[in-house]
């Protein structure tokens, strides 16, 4: 799982369709799709779900779905991801058997979702606008206190780039999550196989 984690993509409708960007960012080389889409009425998330299952599934790729557990099951996706104010994920364990990823911004988050959680998304590690409601940005310093802190892998996420993405490798984080340094490009195939590239590279 960690392998295909290395790139984490997260489609946003704001740059266009949650299946094509997914396709490309796939064909780029990246092996984890998560779908967030928290506008849509859950029926149409459900059917961009088993959409973007079908091309994970063509693509030996893990499909998470953020926040909606209920569409992660329906789906038949390979995992969840819930951030703090979402089910807790010690609650999901009880009937999902799938991956769960957890958000954190804090060591004592991260400690608090170590026990239940596959893995943890850390950050914002560096200022970003993708997310609307983001937080104040915990920097490389930050990101390797948590990393210390928990025994579960740990994948920063937040204004990651291919200029400082060696940099949150270099903090013990398993992998880099991202949506704009891959959605965001007019090259949307060629931006993740960059990505993709510099993390294999990394750990080779």
């Amino acid at each position: 799982m960690l392998e295909k984690m290395r790139v984490y993509f997260i489609t946003d409708s704001r740059f266009g369709k949650h299946e094509e960007l997914a396709e490309k960012a796939l064909k780029g080389g990246v092996r984890t799709i998560q779908l967030r889409e928290k506008k849509l009425p859950a029926r149409e998330v459900y059917e961009t779900a088993k959409r973007l299952r079908k091309l994970t599934y063509d693509y030996d790729a893990l499909l998470i779905i953020n926040d909606r557990v209920d569409i992660a099951i329906a789906s038949y996706a390979d995992g969840v991801h819930v951030g703090q104010s979402d089910l807790p994920a010690k609650a999901i364990r009880d009937f999902f058997d799938g991956v769960v990823g957890v958000s954190a911004h804090t060591v004592e988050e991260a400690r608090g979702a170590e026990k239940y959680a596959d893995y943890l998304g850390v950050g914002p590690v560096f200022r970003t606008v993708t997310k609307e409601d983001a937080k104040t940005p915990i920097g490389i310093d930050g990101l390797q206190e948590i990393v210390s802190a928990v025994r579960i892998p740990v994948i920063g996420i937040g204004g990651i780039n291919e200029s400082n993405a060696i940099d949150v490798l270099k903090c013990g984080a398993a992998g880099i999550a991202v949506v704009s340094a891959i959605a965001g490009k007019k090259n949307v195939v060629g931006a993740a196989r960059t990505l993709v590239e510099l993390c294999d590279d990394y750990y080779m």
